[in-house]
């Protein structure tokens, strides 16, 4: 539960501050575990076998954990000793302080590089675990029931080899997505939770937060390319009514070998021919060479989609430089080449990213960054990339301070102050902006949050979607503030309250003025029993909407965002968690303009009709652990959008629309074993 004290540590098994693995227990016994990468960029998608207790007696508790030498790979130390480095934690959630042995934390620019180091007896660990499973899944709107059985293989060789093999894998989540309302040009990016591509992956990690990733997993297993025109008249009926939004995969494998200065990888995957389809091949290799000051890899893919005869080749080349231990400077440079057969085209492109961060004390930092994609690179086939025909330039710096006497109400404040230009690929400007944001802790734990931004006016070279008529719209002065308050840490109650109001973002230019509003609240009646309700409302006043080339829409817009959620523990076996996701999205008065050659917005008489989108996804998981990373799963999902070119305003209507006609309606009983 996250209002409860925790106790933690965190480990770089190879003591190079290249990747490392946090482990944490609650009073409770509620577990986590993460991985870490990139100085301090955390993912809680790793599921690992390690075993914990806890015991509290009268004000105090004690946690004990036991971390097996299989649980990760591990570079190849000579030797008998090996070298790591740790960090123990403790948080006081009725203080809001957490207790540290290094002076740092994930959320200040140095962490891992902070870890104090220590020597253990350098053990090699070989370890074979077999996964076998079977998933029955009853299809209620198909009224179908499909049953499928596979199988996992990992083997971990020894301290630096192992090996992962799928056969006839379920990659289907057993977890929903976040819902997300997206209208412009970029795709949106959902992380993967599938056991098999969320553990032992961190050598293939090459990304730069969520501007791009060499691999994106959720890539494989995913909609499968289809050609309904190729087949005769009577048959692209029937392939048109085949096509489906997830592809069945035949095999998976991964190997990794860590050495003391050389990494090396593969990853493969060969997807299944669904109706009227052919599956695709997914490959990659990674090489790394590290150094005490620096590592510089290699990760190239190779993406083959036959139904659409394109071959897809993408090189990267990624550094991280540690020339002292106050400055760490990480580039990558990535090329992609495309040849697709069924349009008989080429493309080629190139991009980079260079980041520089310096950390002079413990509260500040300063991080300049550079990026650069041409119009034509597209890494999209096995992983991904927000946008193309873009350049940038800013610099980040952050003060933090804590020397605040028994008087004062705070614990703690931060400063950030930020510069940014963003051009397109020939650097013709899109906006130049600023920000600044103030923050901080107070000693009941309550915390606060003031963001205020001015961007110039600039050009949106990406909302026509590379239209020869109007490649660019011309975008206004924006500027804005955002309020974030949290009430104090209660071990019953807590809560957060947000207001944005202003003309688009720091990051992104909008015609008219918006306001969104927001609270999110969170009930604990039992240590193992949590409820949590989050309601959203935004409008905008002048909604620039794309509809064709150079042809977009001007509509009032408002959404409206409900989460609802349960989490139930019934001590270390059971788990059931219930969660309802909802989206009111509406576009009224719309307006038609054309878009010219200079970026202007001329009003043209062509009938555009308001229009109302709901979105939801329910579900209902039940989770038991018959071993540790072996599971039964009882899993119904229910969900879908629903657009109607209508006015309804009506919240309870508009929610309920994908709930009477969803297009996704299933029941799951999946078993995971492990021997």
């Amino acid at each position: 539960r996250a209002n409860v004290d925790k106790a933690g540590v965190s480990i770089d098994f190879d003591g190079n501050g290249l990747t490392a693995y946090g482990f944490s227990v609650s009073a409770g016994g509620s577990i986590s575990d993460s991985i870490y990468r990139n100085e301090n960029e955390g993912n809680t998608d790793w599921d690992a076998d390690w075993d914990s207790a806890t015991h509290i007696e009268g004000d105090a508790w004690f946690a004990e954990v036991f971390i097996p030498w299989s649980i990760a790979p591990m570079k190849a130390q000579s030797g008998d000793i090996r070298k790591v480095k740790l960090a123990f934690w403790r948080m006081v959630v009725t203080e809001g302080r957490v207790n540290t042995s290094i002076k740092g934390n994930p959320r200040q620019e140095k962490f891992m590089s902070l870890f104090h180091d220590y020597t253990f007896q350098n053990y090699s660990v070989s370890k074979l675990d077999f996964f076998p499973f079977i998933n029955v899944t009853e299809d209620r709107i198909l009224d179908e029931v499909d049953t499928k059985v596979g199988m996992e293989v990992f083997w971990k060789i020894d301290s630096g080899k192992q090996l992962n093999i799928a056969l006839n894998p379920d990659f289907g989540q057993v977890e929903s997505d976040e819902l997300v309302v997206n209208f412009t040009s970029s795709e949106t990016y959902y992380s993967d939770k599938r056991p098999f591509f969320s553990e032992n992956h961190s050598l293939f990690d090459v990304k730069s937060n969520e501007m791009f990733y060499i691999i994106n997993t959720r890539r494989i297993g995913a909609a499968p390319d289809y050609n309904c025109a190729s087949y005769a008249p009577e048959a692209q009926s029937a392939c048109e009514a085949s096509q489906v939004g997830v592809t069945d995969i035949d095999y998976a494998v991964r190997y990794t070998q860590q050495n003391e200065t050389l990494d090396f990888g593969f990853l493969g995957a060969s997807e299944a021919d669904p109706a009227y389809s052919r599956g695709n091949d997914f490959y990659a290799v990674r090489l790394r060479k590290n150094a005490e000051r620096y590592s510089l890899g290699y990760l190239g893919t190779y993406t083959e989609r036959p139904v659409l005869d394109r071959d897809a080749i993408v090189h990267s080349l990624d550094l991280t430089y540690r020339p002292t231990d106050t400055l760490r400077v990480a580039t990558v440079v990535m090329g992609s080449s495309i040849d697709q057969g069924i349009d008989n085209s080429h493309s080629s492109g190139e991009a980079f990213r260079m980041g520089i961060t310096a950390s002079p004390n413990k509260g500040r930092w300063h991080d300049v960054s550079l990026m650069f994609f041409d119009d034509q690179v597209d890494i999209n086939d096995m992983g991904y990339q927000m946008i193309n025909n873009w350049a940038y330039a800013g610099s980040h710096n952050g003060w933090k301070f804590t020397d605040y006497d028994a008087s004062s109400p705070l614990l703690a404040t931060e400063i950030n102050a930020n510069i940014a230009i963003e051009t397109n690929a020939d650097f013709s400007t899109a906006g130049k902006s600023i920000q600044f944001a103030y923050g901080g802790n107070f000693k009941n734990t309550a915390g606060f949050k003031i963001e205020n931004f001015y961007r110039t006016a600039g050009k949106d070279f990406w909302i026509t979607r590379d239209s020869l008529a109007a490649p660019a719209i011309n975008k206004p002065v924006n500027y804005g503030t955002q309020l974030h308050l949290m009430g104090p840490s209660n071990k019953f109650f807590n809560y957060g309250l947000q207001f944005n109001r202003g003309k688009g973002s720091e990051w992104y230019s909008a015609l008219g003025y918006s306001t969104t509003y927001g609270a999110k609240a969170s009930f604990s009646p039992r240590d193992n029993l949590n409820f949590t309700l989050m309601y959203e409302h935004g409008y905008e006043d002048d909604w620039l909407n794309w509809i064709d080339d150079n042809l977009l829409g001007i509509y009032q817009r408002k959404q409206r965002t409900t989460v609802v959620s349960m989490n139930w523990f019934g001590g270390d076996k059971h788990e059931l968690r219930v969660k309802a996701q909802m989206v009111a999205f509406t576009a009224r008065q719309p307006s038609a303009y054309l878009g010219d050659l200079k970026g202007a917005l001329t009003p043209v008489d062509v009938a555009l009709s308001p229009f109302s989108l709901s979105d939801l996804a329910f579900q209902v998981r039940y989770r038991y652990e018959v071993l540790p990373l072996a599971y039964l799963y009882v899993v119904y999902s229910k969900g879908g959008r629903i657009v109607e070119l209508d006015e309804e305003d009506r919240l309870g209507k508009l929610y309920q629309r994908p709930w009477d006609n969803p297009q996704a309606d299933s029941f799951t009983v999946k078993l995971r074993y492990r021997f």
